[in-house]
């Protein structure tokens, strides 16, 4: 089947207003959230030739000695683990200070069991490491693009 296209999401987060930003914890914290939408194929053969291109941005201000660690998920809820991990990455800050952004890109090839339901949720954490503090600042981002088909 010819490729087609399906859904494109973005999500932004916020954060407080003090002009400080959040401090990031040790604990995987839920920074974007995303449904794209696989009606379109659902009973088709595209069903199973689902592609998904995730991206994302943090930015973060940071004094030496940490690190960020950074997952996104498939499936699951707002909890880290509660579905499949298809990516990570540790971002080692210890030679960096100040306002740093931090961009990744992922992709994801889900099964057709994944894409039944209409929707394929993906959510992105991240967590702080190493002894200083870690600040979350605008902007962050989440997007994610899903087509299907062969080539």
């Amino acid at each position: 089947m010819p490729i087609q296209f399906l859904d494109t999401r973005i999500s932004t987060g916020t954060l407080p207003e003090t002009g400080e930003g959040a401090i990031l914890p040790r604990e995987p914290f839920l920074l974007g959230d995303i449904g794209l939408q696989t009606f379109a194929v659902v009973g088709t053969p595209n069903q199973s030739l689902i592609r998904v291109s995730l991206s994302g941005t943090i930015a973060v201000r940071v004094r030496s000695d940490s690190a960020v660690n950074i997952y996104v998920q498939r499936g699951g809820t707002e909890v880290l683990g509660s579905g499949v991990i298809i990516y990570s990455a540790q971002i080692d800050l210890s030679d960096r200070s100040g306002h740093q952004l931090l961009n990744f890109t992922a992709v994801d090839f889900p099964s057709a069991a994944d894409a039944a339901g209409g929707q394929i949720r993906y959510t992105m954490f991240a967590a702080r490491s190493g002894k200083s503090k870690v600040r979350v600042i605008s902007p962050v981002t989440f997007a994610g693009t899903a087509a299907a088909g062969e080539e």
